[in-house]
């Protein structure tokens, strides 16, 4: 059996634990803050682009993610937004934030043309979001002030910082935009982005940059929320430009029969004997392992050591 095949096999097995949302609906909103100076501000700009044109991969319509920069991303831009897409009948809705942020006695804030968006406002819109997933992901200083308040079933809550008191500009942003940008953070290379993958890899490059540099960590990235695994955040490869392949469209098709066939047989294993789950399981593992080589082959898709 090839190197590629068994990795596809082992991606497979991956499933019966996590099964990725590969065909879940999402909508969401991107919005990029002041920068404070021209240097902050072209990279929250160049950070949000990233990010959006990511997370699109995973929609059907480009517009189902909205991004807010510059003049247009006001607290009553954001607030309107929130609310516009709070009827969706999307199974995940997703608030990404990237820029600066604050904390008083009062409230957490978010550095934006004019007012602020404060905690009080994330809370109010937020609960009218009707997603039965939804990703709240907070790229900004002192963003560990929304954790606990945030949190709750069904919500998956990413902050930068462990605290409110963690106040210095942070690299959090810098490394997301790169995990979501290309295949580098998707360990299992089933070509399905998962929310746990992306804030892997986002903590441990934004830890590992101020080892390299020899600074003392200024920020403390934090999630909570269940099964981050099953959060899909971009479509990579093969995935990716189904919409523009017939060809390719036609045999993932046949992949997500597979993987409802996977998901099936995980229900049942608990009234199965241990042989007959894996008598069912391992032609199961094989034939998604060959199809996945017949979209290589469709796609181009060349082995690397990367």
């Amino acid at each position: 059996m090839s190197s590629r095949l068994i990795q596809i096999c082992f991606a497979a097995l991956a499933f019966l634990v996590f099964a990725p949302l590969t065909h879940a609906t999402s909508t969401g909103i991107v919005v990029t803050g002041i920068g404070g100076n021209e240097d902050y501000a072209e990279l929250f700009l160049a950070q949000g682009e990233v990010v959006t044109d990511a997370l699109r991969t995973i929609s059907d319509n480009e517009n189902d993610f909205v991004l807010l920069q510059g003049d247009n991303a006001t607290r009553e831009a954001v607030l309107r937004t929130i609310e516009e897409q709070a009827g969706s009948a999307s199974d995940t809705f997703f608030l990404i934030l990237i820029g600066h942020g604050s904390v008083d006695a009062e409230t957490w804030r978010f550095n934006l043309p004019g007012d602020d968006l404060n905690t009080e406002d994330l809370v109010v819109a937020l609960a009218g979001i009707q997603a039965s997933n939804q990703v709240v992901l907070v790229g900004t200083s002192s963003s560990g002030a929304l954790l606990d308040t945030l949190s709750q079933p069904g919500r998956y809550v990413v902050t930068a910082t462990k605290s409110g008191g963690e106040i210095n500009a942070v690299r959090f942003p810098e490394f997301l935009s790169k995990a979501m940008e290309s295949s580098v953070a998707d360990t299992d290379r089933n070509e399905i982005l998962t929310l746990a993958e992306v804030y892997r890899y986002t903590n441990e490059k934004t830890q590992s940059y101020y080892e390299e540099q020899k600074l003392l960590a200024s920020e403390h990235a934090r999630i909570s929320g269940d099964n981050p695994e099953r959060i899909a955040m971009a479509r990579l490869g093969s995935l990716k430009t189904a919409k523009d392949n017939p060809a390719v469209a036609v045999l993932l098709d046949k992949r997500l029969i597979l993987e409802d066939e996977f998901l099936a047989l995980k229900a049942r294993k608990s009234s199965m004997g241990t042989q007959s789950f894996y008598e069912e399981l391992e032609p199961l593992l094989i034939s998604i392992a060959k199809l996945q080589r017949e979209i290589d082959a469709v796609t181009g898709w060349v082995e690397t050591n990367e």
